[in-house]
């Protein structure tokens, strides 16, 4: 049969009865990651100034830069607010630092375009005010750290994008994933249902969804604990995938799929060609022990990875880790080009084993979206972040579900799919994920 998926998406599911493992790498539609090289290196930690009000943060600041002047970065700066602070504060911090140099006697000139960058970034506790020099490979200069408890109200500005998400499917059995498609004029038409026993068919009629057709799934050599799969679906065909076994099937008239053994692997679209493989027993991703690329890399384990665009066009880009360690990484691709090497940076950061990347209109880069650090008889949340580096921004508000979610992946760049267990009622739900612009 026609395979129409080039790649496996991995996606994730545990039974809430169990300790929570929340596993799910997320789909990446048209980007592809260099062969990496993970292995979980650090980074020195920036210079970091305490200061109690964002204009000393700015003059502290100011004074590193000062004292740097031997660095080439000429005789104008760009600024840059990217924190969750009010265009008004940003300014009154811009002009302090100014203020600053030329008491220093070290003038600099506000610019569009400059070596020097200024940035205003945000950290789960701390706004950060960071200077570097863009035209060495953003080369550190200096970073002040301000505590955000230390500022009022009137100083933050609101949010600028929501996270939404939408009811579309509830069951009492339990369900791994949930894949939809739309008729030629935009109306839902077909849905597949992977669950831990069959693979279930419906079909839109009268503003609701009607089962069709089910199958048994083949479990003869499935693990029991730790299961997870996944189901993709363009037109009338589809994929899942589980744990050993890969099936490709026709929903036209009824369920019809053919499977295969194969052997743990499954390819994370991300890249490609690295084979990543789920063996029995092991709840998380790890590259195939097998395997012997162009570099002979290793990759640590993960439970789930988040890509975006990075920098320097398209030359590099970064990659968000759910590590199997229960810590966060974010990976640099490098630019051979440009003699940058790859690297990996661990994240100040308490976040779930679940992340996602959407992509939003008013936004040219991609987000992350993480799962929040509950265990199972908690209400989990999910919260979009811009991730760099040197600080993570949160970016939308957090969003609570009621209950664990046991699944993410990507259904599109703009949009995810979250099967949670219901704490209350008992029922695995699945929601529509997106992320938009507020007004």
């Amino acid at each position: 049969m026609h395979n129409p998926f080039p790649a496996a998406v991995i996606s994730s599911t545990r039974n809430p009865v169990y300790a929570k493992q929340k596993l799910s790498p997320s789909h990446y539609r048209g980007l592809a990651l260099p062969s990496v090289l993970l292995a979980f290196l650090f980074a020195c930690s920036p210079i970091e100034i305490r200061a109690d009000s964002l204009e000393d943060a700015a003059r502290a600041l100011a004074r590193k830069v000062a004292s740097d002047r031997k660095k080439d970065f000429g005789l104008s700066y760009t600024w840059e607010n990217r924190a969750s602070i009010s265009s008004a504060t940003s300014e009154r911090m811009r002009e302090a630092f100014e203020e600053e140099l030329e008491h220093l006697h070290s003038h600099l000139v506000l610019a569009s375009d400059a070596d020097l960058s200024i940035l205003i970034t945000e950290g789960p506790s701390h706004i950060n005010l960071i200077a570097e020099i863009s035209n060495q490979g953003h080369e550190l200069i200096g970073s002040v750290t301000f505590p955000k408890g230390q500022f009022t109200a009137a100083e933050r500005t609101a949010m600028a994008l929501r996270l939404d998400h939408q009811l579309l499917w509830q069951q009492p059995e339990m369900m791994f994933g949930l894949a939809r498609s739309n008729d030629p004029t935009g109306k839902p038409d077909v849905m597949l249902v992977l669950g831990r026993e069959n693979l279930s068919l419906y079909r839109w009629n009268r503003e609701k969804w009607l089962p069709e057709d089910s199958a048994p799934l083949p479990h003869s050599k499935l693990p029991q604990r730790a299961l997870r799969g996944e189901i993709h679906l363009q037109d009338h065909f589809f994929q899942f995938h589980l744990p050993g076994i890969e099936c490709d099937g026709d929903a036209w008239q009824k369920l019809s799929f053919e499977c295969e053994e194969r052997t743990g692997i499954w390819r994370a679209d991300f890249d490609p060609l690295l084979p990543f493989s789920l063996d029995p027993g092991r709840s998380f991703f790890a590259a195939d022990p097998h395997y012997l690329g162009p570099k002979k890399f290793s990759l640590a384990g993960f439970f789930s990875a988040a890509l975006s665009q990075y920098s320097q066009g398209d030359s590099q880009y970064q990659t968000t880790l759910a590590g199997a360690d229960g810590h966060t990484y974010v990976y640099l691709s490098g630019n051979e080009k440009e003699n940058i090497p790859e690297s990996v940076e661990r994240l100040p950061v308490e976040w779930g084993s679940d992340l996602i990347s959407l992509s939003v209109n008013c936004r040219e880069e991609l987000l992350v979206v993480a799962s929040g650090a509950h265990d199972d008889t908690s209400r989990d949340t999910l919260q979009g972040f811009d991730v760099d580096p040197r600080a993570v921004t949160p970016v939308t508000t957090i969003t609570e579900f009621p209950g664990p979610i046991l699944s993410l992946r990507n259904a599109s760049e703009s949009e995810a799919i979250a099967i949670a267990f219901n704490l209350t009622t008992g029922n695995y739900e699945a929601y529509r994920v997106t992320m938009a612009c507020s007004e």
